[in-house]
């Protein structure tokens, strides 16, 4: 039993390493913040998926264990080179590396045991596939969306190519505007929640998800509209708080928020489920 037992600790480590190891090279490489707060968020939802499952290898004899060795050792070679976010390898370094350390684990047929692991570990390149799909549809949602509020409140925009007009300030609904980390990062939450944390009534999981939807969105246009008081604004401190709201960690907070009152909403409907099935 104490043999199981560190081995069970042995390789878990290996895996902690290879999380913390991947966390250090977003930062060395100066990755975009949400990034790295995605990849943190990733290596918590792998750490609940294997903290109590017994990790060992029975047959090291086996063609996948070899073919799981060979492809681990190539990705940390490789993440070795990786020195700049340019470079796009950091969004796939995570996933191949988890996938080799279940490679050596398990044979492919029985793989389905750490499919929740490797799923989350694919949320990091699955990002980029997402922003490339809805960046389209977020940005003229924003904007009108956006226009809409500032209507309500007074402001008279006036809607012009991608950008809103009103009192003598132009605001262009950018990309960066459109809220795609947003919804993506409150999204990733709900699906690590759902892994690990399992909701059973399909209504509540229809629920959240709307939920989720909609809160990201509400968030960013909030966002949006505050940025838009802010630039029409006389205060001398506007710039600061501009490049702070739009530019620098500010985006962070109101993604913080989001996380928050989703992860919220989702513990009390399993809350709810797990009384009703006492």
């Amino acid at each position: 039993m104490d043999k199981i037992l560190k081995k069970n600790i042995s390789y878990n480590l290996i895996i902690y390493l290879f999380l913390f190891w991947n966390a250090i090279k977003l930062f060395l490489i100066d990755a975009d913040p949400i990034v790295q707060i995605l990849n943190l968020l990733i290596s918590i939802g792998i750490y609940f998926c294997i903290e109590d499952i017994k990790l060992e290898i029975k047959n090291k004899k086996r063609f996948g264990f070899f073919v799981g060795l060979i492809i681990l050792s190539l990705t940390i070679i490789r993440s070795f080179l990786l020195n700049s976010a340019e470079d796009k390898f950091y969004y796939i370094n995570l996933p191949l590396g988890i996938f080799a350390l279940v490679l050596t684990l398990k044979p492919l047929n029985q793989f389905f045991e750490f499919r929740n692991i490797i799923l989350i570990s694919l949320l990091l390149p699955i990002r980029r596939l997402f922003y490339l799909l809805f960046i389209n549809l977020l940005v003229p949602l924003t904007k009108y969306l956006t226009w809409f509020v500032l209507f309500i409140l007074g402001k008279d925009p006036i809607s012009y190519n991608k950008s809103l007009l009103f009192d003598d300030v132009e605001m262009i609904i950018s990309n960066g505007c459109a809220g795609a980390d947003n919804l993506y990062f409150v999204l990733s939450a709900g699906i690590v929640y759902m892994l690990i944390f399992r909701l059973k009534n399909k209504f509540n999981i229809l629920f959240f998800s709307i939920f989720s939807v909609l809160i990201s969105i509400i968030i960013n246009i909030f966002r949006n509209t505050l940025i838009a008081f802010v630039v029409s604004s006389n205060k001398v401190y506007k710039d600061n708080l501009y490049n702070f709201l739009h530019d620098s960690y500010g985006s962070l907070l109101f993604s913080f928020i989001s996380v928050t009152m989703v992860s919220v909403f989702y513990f009390k409907l399993l809350d709810r489920e797990l009384v009703l099935q006492k």
